[in-house]
């Protein structure tokens, strides 16, 4: 079940140094600028998603959104300097990507569409938005719904729940809570048999933890918050630690550096694992293994 990974695509490459030369320009020109004149800063809840987990940001009624997600496959644990400077920092390596739309049905409402070629995963959701931090709301409540299947959605189907539920503190910080119960885990973990872990490029085989296997769910609990920098600059930050049912592995985990712009959000950052469905998140983390990637997004 586990896909083939191709050599990763050059554009991905200049992709990365373009985000750095974005990044890069954006200090010069903060720094040039007078307060006086900057626009008042945007809320910091300004994405979709943590960097997998999903925020209470909304959309708006009828708009659109796309996020490009890529984890390159080469642990960046695995050798030594000198190794890992010949495979340009993994970028040489195979990469897991991902794709996907959402649409907002109303200004409360949106819904989606997220395929990911780990085990060709394709996973459907949507989210409700309705309940915004305000004076007499101390935190925003977003619920979301999904289920996704392999192999294209034809087999071993993973139904989700959760609830987003953000919390800002001015337009520098905002903190994430996300519960989620994800079921069938064991099921899909089984057939994907942690080829994750056990491919040329993705490090050791993980065995699985036998005292989890009279279970097939999983219950998580996320947590995650993203700091302004920068007028539009970001760092963002997520674990989702497994709490009952199915644990074969230790949490995900990731960190990211990115930059918005009119539009667009850049982020890098680096994770424990490929995963960016819920399911996928439920079933695979590793303990040793660093990966690099990005995600991309656009709104229209």
């Amino acid at each position: 079940m586990s896909p083939s990974l191709s050599r990763c695509p050059r554009w991905s490459r200049g992709v990365l140094v373009a985000l750095a030369l974005v990044l890069a320009s954006s200090t010069i020109v903060d720094a040039q600028t007078p307060d006086a004149a900057a626009p008042p800063p945007a809320p910091p809840e300004v994405e979709l998603n943590i960097i997998n987990l999903p925020t209470t940001k909304s959309l708006s009624r009828h708009g659109s959104y796309f996020r490009l997600t890529h984890r390159f496959a080469r642990d960046m644990r695995r050798g030594d300097f000198g190794q890992l400077a010949e495979d340009l920092f993994a970028l040489d390596n195979g990469a897991i990507i991902g794709l996907e739309y959402r649409f907002g049905i109303t200004s409360d409402l949106q819904a989606g569409v997220h395929r990911s070629i780990l085990s060709r995963t394709i996973q459907m959701f949507g989210r409700y938005d309705r309940w915004r931090q305000n004076e007499e709301m101390p935190v925003s409540i977003s619920l979301i719904g999904s289920i996704e299947g392999l192999d294209n959605f034809t087999e071993h189907y993973q139904p989700a729940i959760a609830a987003s539920i953000s919390r800002a503190f001015g337009s520098t910080l905002v903190l994430y809570t996300v519960p989620m119960y994800v079921a069938h885990t064991h099921a899909a973990d089984f057939v994907e048999g942690h080829d994750e872990h056990s491919h040329d490029v993705g490090g050791e085989p993980v065995p699985v933890v036998d005292e989890h296997a009279g279970h097939d769910d999983t219950f998580m609990l996320g947590l995650g918050g993203r700091l302004r920098l920068r007028p539009s600059v970001f760092v963002a930050a997520e674990v989702s630690p497994r709490l009952a049912g199915y644990d074969p592995l230790r949490a995900t985990w990731g960190v990211g550096l990115e930059k918005k712009t009119e539009g667009h959000t850049m982020q890098i950052n680096f994770t424990n694992s490929w995963g960016t469905t819920f399911g996928q998140l439920s079933r695979v983390g590793s303990e040793h293994d660093i990966y690099l990637g990005f995600n991309i997004t656009r709104r229209f």
